[in-house]
This record gives structure tokens, C-alpha cells and sequence, in this order.
């Protein structure tokens, strides 16, 4: 019987040991992803306190949270060891019905005392779980696959296809550290200014430019019948046969006297387009659209394999053979790498600008990203690395320039 029960227990120790190792190992394909040092998958707290980071929230949860386990734990074994010492005490007094009680209580009342530790680390491990899978772009199946079965998330995520996005797990300027580009603050677009709606000196219905609305038989007009209105003067009948003039305009500066200069406007009106070519559709049938114009960003370059220079346009850069650019980041700026090697992956490599600089990222491709001028094994990146000048993409030689 003992030697039973010494078999079952070395069973659950091996079994144990062995799920640690690999989750370990998963984590640390994760933890490479999200540009953390992967060695710290196999330290217990730590893995944690790393998991929180990458999610966006404080790594010291992972502390309080052990801790509290061992407290609770150590007070539910006193616990459980009075009240069993009371049962059996119970038992050989000869009062079966305390003994049942204190029994009962020794299970229910250390039970209780888990649910105060084990409740809000499910809630803390839920929200973990949701920011890294924001910033992996799972959906909510991942978050309940990470809550029953933790070690398969974590192969799934570190062993798959899933990309980390840097800034995207985390809320737009909270400081995170390890995790690269986040709590970088976004500068909204500039919006154009609003330009108010000019007067319209257009002629009404009716009348002509530079001529009064007074009737030319002299009968008073509406305007002038209204209270407050200009009074015009009345003009009499032409005689028979006198050549008809028009009306004086009464709003028209005096003769010889210079009129004003016209004040400054700050708009100018747009001048009239030319007249359309015939045969073209009509203006209603045009889409009016404002295309943006690429612009240099801070003045830095790529150089590529070729020696071809291509200016950098947006914050994030996506490298590779036809690189696809992220769900997170669908504006970002994509550089095709034209290698002869072969040894560029479609999608390479992740360019993000963050507040101390360029940060390379590797999309786990099939050769690697190394830093400087020659590539090897001591040069390679491993997750995420500041850049600063010559790498390689595989055996594909690139350069990061600032242009003056």
C-alpha cells in the first residue's frame, strides 16, 4: 500500500516537473516575440511578472499574487490541522456527532480560504490574457483557451504564426517596460481650419448688376414700403422718343472722388477652373477625393541591397520579399527587399520609431535579423533590438540612415 501511494506521488512530481518545462519553453518563444528576455520564462514569479508587463498592466500583480497564495496556504493547513485535531479528539471522546462536524469544517473552511486567493487571480489572469492577446491580435477564443489550458495558449502563441504588435496590448500612454513603442504618445492629425463662408454679392432674380430696385415708373417697391428700408428716389418717365438710360446706382461712390482702397482679406478666392473637354462626365459623376502626399519622416532612409535609398514615411515599417502589413498597424509603410540570395522572408521584419529611436523587430523569419556591419550568431537579434545603422535581413545587407 505504501508503496503505492510512494509511486503515485512520484508520478505527479515527474508529471509536474515536466508540464513546468514546458510551459517554460513556450514562454520563452513568447517571451521573444514580445521582445523580453526569454530566459526569464523559467523563473517562477518572474515569468509572471514579465506576463503582466507585456499585457500592460503591473508587473508586481505576479508578487501579490504569490504571496497571498502563500499566506492563505499556510493559514488553511493551521486551519484544517486544528479543526482535524478536534475531529479525532471528538472521535475518541465519544461524541461522533462533533467529530463529523470538526471533520467537515476541516475541509470546508480551507476550501473557503482558497476562494480568496483563487478569485481575483482568475480575474487578474483573464485581463493578463486579453491584453497579450490584443497585442498578439488573437480574439476571445485564445483567452478562454489560455484560462483551462495555459500551456497549450502559450504553444500556440509562441510556436505559431501569431506576430507581436508593439504598442498594441497596452492603453495609448501608459508606460510599460520591456515592451517596445509602448506608451508612446500618438499626436492627432492636424485638421485644416475652418474658413468661414464668404458674402454673396450675386444679382437676385430680377435685377441687374449696378442697377437700383426702384421701379422705373417710379412706384415705390417693396424693399423701400418696408419700415427701415433705404429709401430709393423715384425715377420719372423717359420723355417720347429719349433714349432710355438706367436707373443711378444710389450704393455707387460720387463722381471723381477716388473710391477706397479694398480692404485685406486674409482668403483669396480660388480661380475658376477651366472649362471641362467635351465628352467628359460631369463634375457630380467625379469622386472628390484628397489624396495624402508621402512625406519624409524625421528625415531618415533605408538603404537597400541594391543601393537603392527609399525615404521613410510613417512610424511603422514592415520589411520583406511582399511584405503584408499588420492588422494593428494598416498604414504602415511597407519596403519591398528585392534579395537574390532568397534568404529574405515574405515578411521579415518590423521597423517601429518609439520615443529613444528605431526598434527592429523580427516577424520570426527563417534567417534572422543581425545588427551591424557583419552578420553572424553574436550579431543576431533575438525578438526586439534598437537600431541604429547597418543589419541584415538574412544575407541581405540594409542600412538606416538620417538624412542631415
Amino acid at each position: 500500500m505504501a508503496d503505492a501511494f510512494g509511486m503515485i506521488a512520484v508520478i505527479q512530481v515527474v508529471g509536474g516537473l515536466g508540464v513546468y518545462a514546458w510551459t517554460s519553453l513556450a514562454l520563452m518563444a513568447v517571451f521573444r516575440k514580445a521582445g523580453a528576455a526569454s530566459w526569464k520564462a523559467w523563473v517562477p514569479v518572474w515569468n509572471a511578472w514579465t506576463l503582466f508587463e507585456c499585457a500592460g498592466m503591473r508587473g508586481w500583480w505576479a508578487a501579490v499574487l504569490a504571496g497571498g497564495a502563500v499566506v492563505v496556504g499556510a493559514a488553511a493547513a493551521m486551519v484544517a490541522g486544528a479543526l482535524g485535531a478536534a475531529a479525532l479528539g471528538a472521535s475518541f471522546g465519544g461524541d461522533p456527532a462533533d467529530a463529523q462536524a470538526s471533520a467537515l469544517a476541516a475541509v470546508l473552511v480551507p476550501a473557503l480560504l482558497a476562494l480568496v486567493i483563487l478569485v481575483p487571480a482568475l480575474v487578474l489572469h483573464v485581463r493578463m490574457l486579453r491584453g497579450l492577446g490584443r497585442g498578439f491580435g488573437l480574439g476571445a477564443g485564445h483567452t478562454v483557451l489560455g484560462v483551462v489550458l495555459f500551456p497549450v495558449w502559450a504553444s500556440i502563441v509562441g510556436w505559431g504564426s501569431a506576430r507581436w504588435l508593439p504598442g498594441a496590448a497596452v492603453d495609448a500612454g501608459a508606460p510599460v517596460a520591456g515592451v517596445p513603442g509602448a506608451g508612446v504618445p500618438v499626436e492627432p492629425a492636424p485638421t485644416a481650419p475652418t474658413v468661414p463662408a464668404l458674402a454673396d454679392f450675386s444679382a437676385r432674380p430680377g435685377t441687374a448688376p449696378g442697377f437700383s430696385h426702384t421701379p422705373v415708373f417710379g412706384a415705390p417697391s417693396a424693399a423701400s414700403a418696408t419700415p427701415g428700408a433705404p429709401a430709393f428716389p423715384a425715377v420719372p418717365p423717359p420723355a417720347f422718343g429719349a433714349p432710355v438710360r438706367p436707373p443711378a446706382n444710389p450704393w455707387a461712390p460720387p463722381t471723381g472722388v477716388p473710391a477706397p482702397p479694398a480692404p485685406a482679406s486674409a482668403y483669396v478666392a480660388a480661380p475658376s477652373p477651366p472649362p471641362a473637354p467635351a465628352g467628359s462626365p460631369a463634375p457630380s459623376d467625379v469622386e472628390e477625393r484628397t489624396v495624402l502626399a508621402g512625406r519624409r519622416l524625421l528625415g531618415w532612409s533605408l538603404v537597400l541591397p541594391d543601393g537603392r535609398s527609399v525615404a521613410l514615411t510613417a512610424d511603422t515599417v514592415v520589411l520583406g520579399r511582399n511584405p503584408a502589413a499588420p492588422r494593428r498597424a494598416p498604414q504602415a509603410q511597407l519596403v519591398a527587399v528585392d534579395d537574390v540570395t532568397r534568404t529574405v522572408s515574405k515578411t521579415h521584419a518590423l521597423l517601429t520609431l518609439t520615443a529613444s529611436g528605431w526598434v527592429v523587430t523580427d516577424l520570426d523569419s527563417t534567417n534572422g535579423v543581425s545588427l551591424g556591419a557583419v552578420a553572424d550568431a553574436g550579431t543576431e537579434v533575438d525578438g526586439s533590438a534598437p537600431l541604429s545603422g547597418p543589419f541584415f535581413l538574412g544575407d541581405a545587407a540594409l542600412e538606416l540612415r538620417a538624412d542631415g
